[in-house]
This record gives structure tokens, C-alpha cells and sequence, in this order.
């Protein structure tokens, strides 16, 4: 088995109305990797929307040709190459993501290959996940926000999760909105705040406390840039839980936060964090830790198989602003009574279906 051809394919999507407050989110996309062999078989992998054209001529004029007759089901072999090759001295960044979707890709195509569902494949640790929701977007109004959170409680998710540091809403704001979900939803589901890197270490620490008796699962990617010493400092002062991760391309930035104490949840994404195979070891740092692992930043479907693998495997997000990227794919999946059951068909578990 030999390597044809690897291709990249970006696709621009339409963000739902709730999104509006998101950061950065004019122009939304995904990269989907394809990796071909000689014989025909063929894998598929995504990253995300950041510098997804960057990515792609990456993975099609960099990756394409140094693996060009390659054995890919020597996943080990083929990532300790690309990374002596394009990136040797660790500076992540869209190496990161096009690794991510690559890897991903020959993940997938190894399943297909084996005829085997990638989840089984990876230990078959359990057959479905727990899933919670994230439908608490920015665009939404206090009362829009409260019906959507309670609608995602009522169809069986574990809990939700909500935006805060958005829509240019101060801490006062958000509180209050993150009282009226937890008083709307009652006092068994979790209820996740998510502020997207946005806030100092100060208004974390202030919002944290006024929400303190909401009884929050985690607040999660608090402060700017998700550095670590910020993130500690912001653990020891205060009693909510503490989550991170899910866009951090580095090995090492796991490493440092375990280390460091510096969260309660780590949240690696397969889409970002390296693929499958990365995603692998980060699960396995955190097991060592301690420190559970729940799933964020989008792509169910690419972090389900991982998730239901590995033994470390915690809670699967359904985002709520993906929803016209499930519209593009052959087979969705779709978790009922707040599990996801992984399906028996080969591969990773997702295909997407040819344009129109």
C-alpha cells in the first residue's frame, strides 16, 4: 500500500445567527484533508477555520509531495518526517493543523483499510460517549439563551455550555445571564462557561466569583492567550473549575499545564492538537495527572472514535455552530438521550458528501 496523492480542500460556511459575537468569525471554514492510496482506498481528516488557506497549500505543496509513495499505515514514521521536515524546532502554528487533519486522515483510511470502526480500533474502551451541548451563543438574548439551554437539558444532554466575554458584554452582564440559565435549567446538569481566551486574569477572577454559587462544571479557556502561569494563578483564587486546551497545537503546552497545575479539565481536539495520534498522547498525560479529559472546540465528529477509544475519554461537545458543516456529510452522527453511539462502519466514522 502506497500513497497516490494528498490533497486539501477548504469550504466556507454559513455561521449561524447566535454566532455573531464570536471573535473572528467572518468568514468561517474547514479544511478537509484526503489522503489516496494506489490502490484506491482513501482517508479523510479536518482542521478548523484558522488560517485554513495557509493550511492547505501547506498540506497539497508540502505534505502532497513528500509522501508520495509512502507506506501510509506507518503513522509513526510519517509524522516524525513531517515534522523534521517542516517544522524542527516545535513552533506548532498551521504545521498543527495541517498535521492535525493529516494525521486524522490516515487514521481513517488505516480503519478503512482493516474494515474495522476507528473507535474499536484505537482500544474500544466504550461504545458510545457523553455528550453535553454547547448552545449558549453570544447573538442570543438573556431569554433566547435560557430556552436554548433548556431545550438541550430536555432532549438529554448532560448539560451546556454558555459564551461569556462576548457580544461586548461586561462581567455584570454575564452573571447575571449565567444565573438565569442555571436557575432555568436546575441544579443537576452542567453548566460550562466558555470565554474563549477573552479576559484578564482579574475580570476571570471577578466573574468566578459572582457565579461561584451556580455550582459551574468548569470555566473554560478564561484568560488571553491561554497562558499557563495566568491560568494557575486564576486556579488557586478561586473555586470554579478550570478548563483548556482545545486549540493548543503543542505537546509541550499539555505537558506544562498538567505540571503546573493549571487546570481542572484538560480539553484536547483532535482537529488541532496534532490528529488522532497526538491527541493519543495528550489523553495519556492527562490520565497519569489525574486530570480528566472533556472534549471542545468543535468537531464531534472528529474526536467521537478518540473518545470512545482511549480509556481516559470524557465528555463529547455538540456545538451548536456547526450545524452547516453536518449538513455536508454522507452519514451524521447523532447522539440520542445525551450519548453518542460510535458506529460500526469503517473508518473514523464521518464521510463527507460530494459538492453540488
Amino acid at each position: 500500500m502506497r500513497i497516490r496523492s494528498v490533497t486539501a480542500e477548504v469550504e466556507t460556511l454559513t455561521p449561524p445567527a447566535g454566532a455573531s459575537g464570536y471573535a473572528g468569525l467572518e468568514a468561517p471554514a474547514f479544511l478537509r484533508c484526503t489522503v489516496t492510496t494506489e490502490d484506491g482506498l482513501s482517508g479523510q481528516g479536518v482542521t478548523g477555520r484558522f488560517l485554513a488557506n495557509q493550511v492547505a497549500a501547506l498540506i497539497a505543496d508540502g505534505f502532497g509531495p513528500a509522501l508520495h509513495g509512502s507506506d501510509p499505515r506507518r503513522i509513526e514514521a510519517i509524522v516524525a518526517l513531517l515534522t523534521t521536515r517542516f517544522d524542527p524546532r516545535g513552533a506548532a502554528g498551521a504545521f498543527a493543523a495541517a498535521l492535525s487533519a493529516l494525521d486524522m486522515a490516515l487514521w481513517d483510511l488505516r480503519a478503512r483499510a482493516l474494515d474495522e470502526p476507528l473507535w474499536r480500533l484505537l482500544g474500544g474502551a466504550r461504545a458510545s460517549v457523553a455528550c453535553y451541548a454547547t448552545v449558549g451563543l453570544p447573538g442570543y438574548t438573556t431569554e433566547k439563551l435560557v430556552d436554548v439551554c433548556r431545550a438541550a437539558v430536555a432532549q438529554g444532554y448532560r448539560g451546556v455550555k454558555m459564551l461569556v466575554a462576548a457580544g461586548g458584554r461586561g462581567v455584570a452582564e454575564d452573571a447575571a445571564r449565567v444565573r438565569a440559565v442555571r436557575d432555568a435549567i436546575g441544579p443537576a446538569p452542567l453548566l460550562v462557561l466558555d470565554a474563549n481566551c477573552a479576559m484578564t486574569v482579574a475580570d476571570a477572577r471577578r466573574l468566578a466569583e459572582r457565579v461561584a454559587d451556580c455550582d459551574i462544571a468548569w470555566f473554560e479557556e478564561p484568560v488571553r492567550g491561554n497562558d499557563i502561569e495566568a491560568l494557575a494563578e486564576l486556579r488557586r483564587s478561586v473555586a470554579v473549575p478550570i478548563g483548556a486546551g482545545q486549540m493548543m497545537g503543542s505537546l509541550a503546552w499539555f505537558r506544562r499545564a498538567l505540571a503546573s497545575g493549571a487546570v481542572d479539565v484538560l480539553q484536547p481536539n483532535a482537529a488541532f492538537c496534532g490528529g488522532i495520534s497526538a491527541m493519543l498522547r495528550v489523553m495519556a498525560l492527562a490520565e497519569a495527572h489525574g486530570v480528566p479529559v472533556a472534549h471542545a472546540g468543535g468537531w464531534d465528529i472528529a474526536n467521537a472514535a478518540v473518545l470512545a477509544g482511549h480509556a481516559h475519554g470524557g465528555l463529547l461537545e455538540m456545538h451548536g455552530a456547526q450545524l452547516a458543516l453536518r449538513a455536508r456529510l454522507e452519514e451524521d452522527m447523532v447522539p440520542e438521550g445525551g450519548s453518542l453511539a460510535l458506529p460500526d462502519r469503517p473508518g473514523i466514522g464521518f464521510r463527507f458528501r460530494a459538492r453540488d
